[in-house]
């Protein structure tokens, strides 16, 4: 009897044991699973884990996993500190909130961390910081990383050479970063080469190189750039993009504000089948400006010599389905011209026009064998309104059905224009749907 263990203890060794006699390929599969703070609590099962979660090759942390009322910053300091001098990792992901940290702090992790052979590192930050000249060192210089993801709170980063060279990089997400080049004085492009490159994303980015940048992307696939100058509290500097992308399918621009002119596809031809989604949100005073630039941009899309406005585009023989914000009598013609299989369109709203433009109106080949469904998203009961949905049924052979937008309180126009559609509609015998759908 005094040589028996506390009932306790032979259950502690008996577990010990047990997770002992797993194999290694269960005990990487387990710790694969955990996030790294649940991993590093491992290290209390047995003494065969007691350093196992030093070899997670994937790692997030996130400082909000460290806050509670009984632990502090220094926790995830020092939590931090571990990380950096014992791991060994592939794939890193920091993610720090509102928790004020010394820039120079963030600095030394970021340098610590690229400069391992780190292949997929994701950094999002609510700080403003600036990048130090050794983390932006490390950052260019990182020939190991295959996708790289910063979304940033004003981050400013200082470009050391005028060509940066990533040559395994695939994917690349920027997000509230302002680059500018470690000469003040110079007024030369900065050429970024990407050679297996297949996406491309910024959000809120700002390039102060007077003569633009160029990216060369063979690869290239998809671009993706948003703009909401609005929600800084700088104005940005919209310098000219230049993408030598041949293979590039998707094409995505969402701009707040005035569109930069400068978005250049330098192959347009290889680019001929590429998908373009162009989301602005004009200002008022700006609206022919920000309409010439759209033109221009949808142009290098096309390949189509420049004419007048409209003429300008090129038929857009693929396209299905068409989704406009408040549009003119005259662009959204242009655009059914253009469209010839288009099936749906959706608009917000019709601005007025004279009637007389749609008399003499060519009748879009749509019109005639695919257009099923308009739907207008704001309808005031006005006669120019009333033209064009006459417009519509008149000439849509196979229409299914035209929807009405219209707020609850203008019911009395509402009405009006309701009886003159339906007594058209009856006189012409047209088949399709029509109906009203009321909201704010």
């Amino acid at each position: 009897m005094s040589h028996q263990l506390p009932k306790r203890q032979r259950a502690n060794n008996g577990s010990e044991d047990i997770f002992s006699k797993l194999p290694e390929s269960l005990i990487s599969r387990i710790l694969s699973l955990l996030s790294t703070k649940d991993a590093f609590r491992t290290s209390v099962l047995s003494k065969k884990w007691r350093h196992r979660w030093t070899c997670i090759t994937k790692l997030v942390m996130d400082d909000s996993d460290f806050y509670s009322r009984k632990k502090t910053k220094q926790c995830f300091l020092n939590f931090m500190y571990r990380i950096l001098l014992l791991t060994k990792w592939e794939s890193f992901s920091l993610v720090i909130g509102a928790n004020k940290y010394d820039a120079s702090l963030v600095n030394a992790w970021i340098s610590s961390i690229l400069h391992r052979t780190v292949r997929n590192l994701c950094i999002k930050s609510k700080l403003e910081l600036s990048f130090s000249a050794l983390t932006s060192h490390f950052l260019f210089n990182c020939r190991s990383l295959e996708e790289l993801v910063l979304e940033m709170t004003l981050c400013a980063v200082v470009v050391p050479s005028i060509f940066l060279y990533f040559g395994q990089l695939k994917f690349l997400k920027l997000s509230g970063i302002t680059f500018t080049h470690e000469d003040p004085n110079y007024s030369e492009s900065l050429k970024l080469h990407f050679p297996v490159l297949k996406k491309f994303e910024t959000i809120n980015c700002t390039w102060s190189f007077s003569k633009g940048i160029t990216v060369d992307a063979p690869l290239l696939e998809s671009v993706l750039i948003n703009q909401y100058p609005k929600s800084l509290p700088y104005k940005p500097n919209m310098c000219a993009i230049k993408f030598s992308a041949p293979k590039l399918k998707n094409f995505t621009y969402h701009v707040d504000g005035h569109i930069s002119p400068d978005v250049v596809l330098l192959d347009r031809s290889s680019a001929h089948n590429a998908s373009a989604n162009i989301t602005l949100y004009i200002c008022n005073d700006r609206v022919a400006e920000t309409g010439n630039c759209i033109i221009l941009l949808l142009k290098q899309l096309n390949q189509v010599l420049a004419k007048s406005r409209l003429d300008i585009l090129h038929s857009f023989v693929m396209l299905s389905h068409l989704e406009l914000g408040l549009v003119t009598c005259e662009v959204l013609l242009g655009l059914l011209l253009k469209s010839p299989v288009l099936k749906t369109m959706v608009f917000k709203g019709l601005s007025k026009f004279d009637q007389e433009l749609l008399n003499s109106a060519s009748v879009p080949d749509c019109f005639v064998s695919t257009l099923q469904m308009v739907k207008i998203g704001r309808v005031h009961g006005y006669d120019h309104e009333l033209c064009f949905a006459k417009f519509v049924m008149e000439n849509g052979l196979v229409l299914e059905r035209l929807n009405f937008g219209a707020l609850p309180y203008n019911l009395k126009a509402i009405e009006e224009f309701k009886e003159k559609l339906f007594s058209f509609k009856k006189g012409f015998k047209s088949y399709a749907i029509v109906d009203f759908s009321y909201g704010y």
